[in-house]
């Protein structure tokens, strides 16, 4: 799937979340390829500009503590914030991970990851909102610093 004007920022994270959780199917990494295509060109920018990089950028542990995840679910969801001259409108979902348990393997924490969305401003995904960022939440403070 890709992003069209009629899905919502909850819709985004959602849909990103759970083809993550089963990330090789129907194919290996497509749930991480749709999360790319949910992207924004700012947040693709960011990890490299293409799927092969993003693809690289996601074998970090933070990030694969989303992929294939045993649960996940919303624990909050931010207002809209309206747009501006330079930007469109942002929204913030937070959710918390439970990684998948590997028998034999140590105890893997639940993570907390802030998504924020905004809505693209230009063609050709005018309209569309689309993932901005997603980090960590234990990491947020140091990006305050």
């Amino acid at each position: 799937p890709t992003g069209n004007a009629e899905i919502t920022p909850e819709d985004v994270v959602s849909t990103c979340m759970n083809y993550l959780q089963t990330n090789d199917e129907p194919r290996p990494n497509s749930g991480l390829e749709v999360c790319f295509n949910f992207s924004s060109d700012s947040c693709q920018a960011a990890n490299g500009g293409s799927l092969e990089s993003f693809l690289q950028y996601a074998k970090n542990p933070v990030f694969q503590s989303m992929v294939d995840c045993h649960d996940w679910e919303v624990l909050s969801v931010g207002p809209e914030i309206a747009g501006t001259n330079t930007r469109g409108a942002m929204k913030t979902v937070l959710i918390k991970v439970v990684q998948k348990k590997v028998d034999g393997a140590r105890e893997l924490k639940d993570r907390k990851f802030l998504w924020t969305l905004m809505k693209e401003r230009r063609p050709p995904r005018q309209g569309f909102w689309l993932v901005h960022e997603c980090i960590s939440v234990e990491n947020a403070f140091a990006m305050t610093l």
